[in-house]
């Protein structure tokens, strides 16, 4: 199980219950929760200059204070990483919260994977907001859009936000389909070459034309969009050679310096 030791978690929101379903969710993956508390101005003078994840539960309509909180602990620790995790989506709310200097935003709708993995990329450096604010980055916080009148995809699920054309499906090869199902399990290019039979070194050009077509940056960002994108790694029929999915838990992201 990869180790998360180096960077500490806060933990900042009114509801005690979502706080605590979060740390357990972390603390399984072996990440290190500093402390949790209802507001930030209880904690942020405490916690030490170290390499920090906030991260600011929002359970109300109340997000004027979510921003509040943001800008506080971007105050006294600009080199944080900030990010959001709602229990619902206001259209403008991702947007606000970038602007506010969030590095990320997550609605309770998604999976525990596609969680750990949006927070490893938060931890990365990366900016992973839901997929209207892609849709709404341009004027933020003209009024509240409720959820159902926005451009959210049906899971509010999160991706990177990487700026990109809108395009179509991306159309992935048999063999590039069963690799990504791997790269969806966390598998090396080692362990990818030794179950499809073919060499480490074709697997490296095969991960580098997915990441081209489905215009991501690394290998976790594959992972995130194959799990976004599960009914696309589906085998059409039996004369592809796809691995079965793993039932079990999914693995850590594989070492993103193979690509």
């Amino acid at each position: 199980m990869r180790e998360h030791k180096s960077i500490g978690v806060i933990l900042i929101g009114k509801c005690s219950l979502m706080r605590e379903g979060i740390s357990r969710i972390l603390q399984a993956q072996n990440f290190r929760i500093l402390v949790s508390a209802s507001y930030a101005t209880q904690l942020v003078e405490r916690v030490r200059n170290q390499e920090l994840l906030f991260l600011i539960v929002n359970a109300d309509d109340d997000f004027d204070l979510v921003i509040a909180e943001i800008k506080l602990v971007k105050d006294r620790h600009p080199q944080a990483r900030v990010a959001v995790v709602a229990d619902h989506l206001w259209a403008n709310e991702p947007a606000l919260a970038f602007e506010a200097g969030a590095s990320g935003y997550f609605v309770n709708t998604i999976s525990c994977d596609v969680f750990i993995k949006s927070i490893e990329l938060v931890i990365l450096g990366e900016t992973v907001f839901p997929p209207v604010f892609l849709a709404m980055a341009a004027p933020a916080g003209k009024g509240r859009v409720p959820k159902e009148n926005s451009a959210a995809n049906e899971n509010g699920q999160a991706v990177s936000h990487i700026p990109q054309e809108d395009m179509g499906t991306p159309l992935l090869s048999p063999r590039e389909i069963a690799i990504l199902r791997c790269l969806v399990e966390g598998d090396s290019n080692k362990s990818v070459a030794r179950k499809i039979g073919i060499a480490e070194a074709t697997v490296k050009v095969h991960v580098k034309a997915i990441l081209r077509k489905i215009r991501v940056q690394n290998r976790t960002q594959a992972a995130i969009w194959g799990m976004n994108h599960e009914s696309l790694l589906q085998p059409a029929n039996n004369n592809f050679l796809l691995l079965p999915q793993s039932k079990g838990a999914l693995k850590p992201a594989a070492d993103l310096q193979q690509v």
